[in-house]
């Protein structure tokens, strides 16, 4: 076991189930290899045995919750909220980028009743995939496809009343484009690690994702696709999981000044990721000198050297007392010890760009990423912008009208060639 695995401690009574290679469960399910872990699951390559195929469809991904996450104190709302988003509008832009839930059971071991979910096999995540290209930067023409995607996806999930809240590379996943490449690729290449069923103490196993085993060398990349998945800390518009919510570099601003939040805060972390995907730089880190250690003060002052001083309305939601003893009167951050961030139009943020680029680049996660939650913009509004040009922008009323006028021509026109 490596020390990036999860800890023995993790198997208690209420804690992960332990899994052996070759388990098969709810009579169909046979355990292949472990994929992978978190703070709440591990996840499983395995096998339905009641399907019979030849191209790789019969594997998928077993998710299984550690036993104190449902029916307790610490219910956390993923297995509600995926069946939700599975049973959401398909026609949706964004139904087919989200990760769907396809079966669920419930698992009883040593250690307490596990939830356990089935999902569709994904390749990698994007944090590993940008790591396949040179100084870590995605492509433009793929990072425009997998920015409509993800836009789209979140889209989707806000439409039917789900806020993810942890949107960050690793939580996001390239599609298959050849499943014949399971047993091909992976299960020839991958060593299936032993286990020893008689230990008294479970011994975690490695971690073997399906690392460039799910296309061929020569595939078109511009083609690729992706889902957005890991919905474990997701909360509904209506009733939150937690208020400490996203990862601690990702967290918008309402979130850093403890004001209410509601789906605009997976925005400002789409802004924030695209930037680390496509330039492979981190946008914040609220490191502060001497020793580098991490403070709100800091964080809050990247933010408005990047965007501009905090807004009045949005600083009179926060926590005054954090408020008072950060901001000044204009809405900047008070002594800071750190350096000043250089500009978000500064190369430095996006290097190897073309001018002309940079400014579409820059000009978007300005309009993406607005202080004030109010004033991001909508999916679709984003999916508008000069930089993905993913759709038309809307027609102003002199263009509808010139429309209909044309419209009631063109059938008069018809009318009369019928007469």
């Amino acid at each position: 076991m490596t020390d990036s695995e999860e800890s023995k401690t993790k198997y208690c009574p209420g804690g992960f189930h332990p899994v052996y290679i070759g388990d098969v469960y709810n009579d169909r399910y046979k355990v292949i290899n472990k994929l992978g872990y978190g703070i709440y699951s591990t996840v499983w390559l395995v096998k339905d045995l009641k399907q019979e195929t030849s191209d790789g469809t019969e594997y998928y991904a077993m998710k299984i919750l550690g036993a104190m996450f449902y029916g307790t104190d610490h219910d956390i709302f993923e297995l509600e909220i995926l069946k939700h988003l599975r049973d959401g509008s398909r026609g949706q832009l964004g139904y087919k980028h989200v990760c769907h839930l396809l079966d669920d059971f419930v698992h009883e071991g040593p250690n307490g009743k596990h939830v356990c979910m089935v999902f569709e096999l994904m390749g990698d995540t994007l944090l590993m995939f940008g790591g396949g290209f040179q100084d870590s930067m995605i492509p433009y023409p793929v990072m425009r496809r997998f920015a409509i995607q993800l836009i789209a996806a979140v889209d989707f999930a806000h439409y039917v009343g789900v806020i993810h809240t942890d949107i960050q590379p690793s939580n996001i996943f390239v599609k298959f484009r050849d499943r014949s490449l399971i047993e091909s690729g992976y299960l020839n290449k991958v060593p299936i690690p032993r286990q020893d069923r008689s230990e008294k103490e479970y011994t975690p196993i490695p971690s073997a994702p399906l690392y460039r085993h799910y296309f061929k060398p020569g595939d078109d990349i511009t083609q690729f696709d992706i889902a957005l998945g890991d919905w474990g800390v997701a909360s509904w518009d209506h009733k939150h999981l937690t208020e400490n919510i996203q990862p601690v570099a990702l967290r918008a601003p309402e979130v850093l000044i403890r004001a209410p939040w509601d789906y605009n805060v997976d925005w400002w972390n789409v802004g924030a990721i695209l930037l680390e995907l496509y330039r492979a730089i981190r946008m914040f880190s609220g490191l502060a000198p001497p020793d580098g250690h991490y403070e709100v003060r800091e964080h809050l002052s990247e933010m408005v050297d990047l965007f501009g001083p905090f807004p009045k309305a949005l600083l009179e939601k926060g926590d005054q007392q954090l408020v008072k003893e950060v901001f000044d009167d204009e809405g900047k951050v008070k002594n800071v010890t750190g350096g000043q961030s250089p500009p978000l139009d500064d190369p430095v943020w996006t290097p190897g760009l073309r001018e002309e680029d940079r400014a579409e680049f820059v000009s978007f996660l300005r309009f993406v990423m607005q202080l004030d939650p109010e004033k991001r913009p909508s999916g679709i509004d984003m999916l508008r912008h000069d930089w993905l040009h993913a759709l038309s922008p809307p027609k102003s009323d002199e263009e509808e009208e010139a429309e209909d006028e044309k419209g009631d021509k063109d059938e008069e026109g018809e009318g009369g060639k019928k007469e």
